[in-house]
């Protein structure tokens, strides 16, 4: 990688690296010609320590890779959710995880990082050595500083492990909003559980959206009372959630319903509320109302939100070991961050996704400011729209905290100018 990136600096050459390329933003993991992409794929590596406590995870493995690696010790990491998911990108930037509420961000729980820097060197930052102000920024920093080649991740045991999704009935709005809700407000109280919910709608397919969530339990038992409102109040006309010998074995029962979307065109937007069960309403109301008039007519539209919780447990945890540059307040309570996806499959209707996308953030923010205090500028990197403001959106002057030790390690911008996808905190 030294090598490659000193021939494109020689020559001026723009790139792009593509680790799993599952970022949906043009030139992310991708560059027109003449660019060239560098695919990670041969950086395969996966290395357990001695002890078991740690594993080195090259930037070519997907969280599939990882996980079946990992099935027979017993062990898991925390990482992605899915298991198509590249390593690279959901890492640097920030990464929620299934464990992310007791353990935080995904980055957290990351001990070094193995990098390529602007000028050809290669090195390892940790939060203890000369690289330690590049190890901050890199926990959810994006890729404006280096190459990452490889990552050293803690273990955690998981001999069992409860995870799957519960499908609910197209009328149970409100109690699944009130379920969210619920969850926003306790869902510290066991640190073992996680949800996703999801709303999706698939116009062309169905006259009402579908009602869903992903639970998870870091055990062996699919009733913590922590999930009494998505597996018992809430009854599911469908169910998935089973105690699982491992996340290897999740991540292949639920990759196989996502590769059904290959091929098509996808956007993400992202907006932050801090928990507030009106706010819930709004977003909910606004973003299917809106699909009605706006895009329900676009072919093999598919729009859906999802409500994931970032409690104060998750925050408070994750400034452990240096900290990291979003360093989201964790005295304000849980956090909901709200990911608007669209699915869509002509090139000729992108204008228009794009477009309703920016008008949905737009409206949702002008409704919830109404509110008083329930919207923050923090910004999930890996939910956020190009257009987004993502590292205006950190805490305090770490935009450029970021900005000084991106001119440290790449002062001639390489990984600004030369690999332009992404967001560069330079442009911030």
């Amino acid at each position: 990688m030294s090598n490659i990136l000193g021939t494109f600096n020689d020559t001026n050459t723009q790139f792009a690296i593509r680790g799993g390329g599952h970022m949906t933003i043009a030139n992310a993991a991708n560059i027109n010609a003449p660019g060239v992409l560098v695919a990670t794929s041969g950086l395969s590596n996966l290395v357990l320590s001695d002890d078991q406590s740690t594993i080195k995870v090259g930037a070519g493995n997907t969280w599939s890779d990882v996980y079946r690696f990992l099935e027979p010790y017993k062990l898991a990491v925390v990482g992605g959710r899915a298991g198509l998911v590249g390593v690279p990108g959901f890492l640097l930037g920030g990464g929620i995880s299934f464990f992310s509420n007791e353990y935080g961000w995904a980055s957290a729980n990351v001990i070094q990082y193995d990098c390529v820097l602007g000028n050809g060197d290669i090195i390892s930052a940790t939060t203890s050595n000369e690289y330690s102000d590049l190890f901050w920024a890199l926990r959810g920093g994006g890729n404006s500083f280096a190459i990452v080649t490889g990552f050293h991740l803690k273990t955690l045991s998981l001999p069992e492990v409860a995870v799957g999704e519960n499908q609910y009935s197209s009328n149970s709005s409100a109690q699944f909003l009130d379920s969210i809700y619920s969850f926003a407000l306790d869902g510290s109280s066991d640190t073992h559980v996680g949800i996703e919910p999801r709303v999706q709608w698939i116009p062309s397919l169905y006259p009402d959206p579908s009602y869903y969530s992903i639970l998870f339990n870091n055990g062996n038992t699919t009733t913590p009372p922590a999930l009494i409102n998505f597996t018992q109040t809430m009854e599911p006309i469908s169910s998935s959630f089973i105690v699982r010998p491992s996340m290897y074995n999740w991540t292949q029962f639920a990759d196989s319903s996502r590769s059904q979307l290959s091929g098509l065109r996808s956007a993400f937007h992202v907006v932050t509320i801090k928990a507030n069960r009106q706010a819930l309403d709004i977003v909910h109301d606004v973003f299917l109302d809106m699909m009605k008039t706006q895009i329900s007519g676009v072919t093999n539209v598919i729009g859906s939100l999802a409500f994931v919780p970032v409690t104060e447990h998750f925050l408070s945890v994750s400034t452990a070991n240096g900290g990291d540059p979003m360093d989201v307040d964790a005295t304000q309570g849980t956090y909901i961050l709200v990911e608007e996806t669209v699915v869509w499959s002509e090139a000729s209707d992108d204008a228009k996704i794009d477009q309703f996308l920016a008008d949905f953030d737009t409206n949702v923010t002008s409704q919830i400011n109404a509110l008083g205090d329930v919207m923050s500028p923090f910004l999930y990197l890996n939910y956020a729209g190009a257009d987004q403001p993502v590292f205006q959106g950190y805490a305090g002057d770490n935009l450029q905290k970021m900005k000084d030790i991106r001119a440290r390690y790449d002062p001639d911008l390489i990984f600004t100018n030369l690999m332009p996808g992404g967001w560069k905190v330079e442009a911030a």
